[in-house]
């Protein structure tokens, strides 16, 4: 009989601890979910910072070292090998002044505002981090740089 009663408890204490493993997670899981959208949206803060010190954002001058090259950033536009590179749902560039309007193409680049690289349908809320903008100017007969004030936005991939 004791045998038995000693069964009897060990099962006790076995669904016991089942039980306040399931409140655990039930109560956990949820904050985790939490968790980790920010970390993917901190991620995705950090990232928008660090792509315009990336070489295929980068303005080659030496005294500018986290500045866009907006020529760049046309060719990318169109390269189609870029668009899983980063992991995101969303890359935007997008000038702040002089204010103009507009989806940048070949065809009225620098009269434009924004440069979309990626976008996926479903992307959430982007990240951004503001970035100067530069490009060679032709002018007076030479070039020179030509910087205006912009901003990042990034997305980081759903799954991720």
């Amino acid at each position: 009989m004791k045998i038995q009663e000693m069964a009897f408890v060990l099962v006790a204490i076995m669904i016991f601890f089942g039980l306040v493993v399931l409140l655990y997670m039930s109560i956990r899981l949820p904050s985790l979910r939490q968790d980790v959208n920010i970390l993917a949206q901190n991620e995705a803060s950090e990232l928008a910072k660090g792509l315009s010190s990336t070489p295929e954002f980068a303005f080659t001058i030496t005294d500018c070292s986290h500045c866009i090259d907006m020529d760049k950033v046309i060719a990318l536009k169109s390269m189609n090998t870029y668009k899983d590179f980063w992991k995101l749902d969303y890359l935007k560039i997008e000038k702040v002044y002089p204010v103009q309007t507009g989806e940048c193409t070949g065809t009225n680049y620098p009269n434009c505002q924004s440069i979309t690289i990626i976008d996926n349908e479903e992307f959430g809320t982007p990240s951004s981090a503001f970035v100067a903008l530069c490009r060679q100017a032709f002018e007076n007969g030479e070039f020179y740089p030509k910087c205006e004030l912009g901003r990042i936005y990034a997305n980081i991939e759903v799954g991720q």
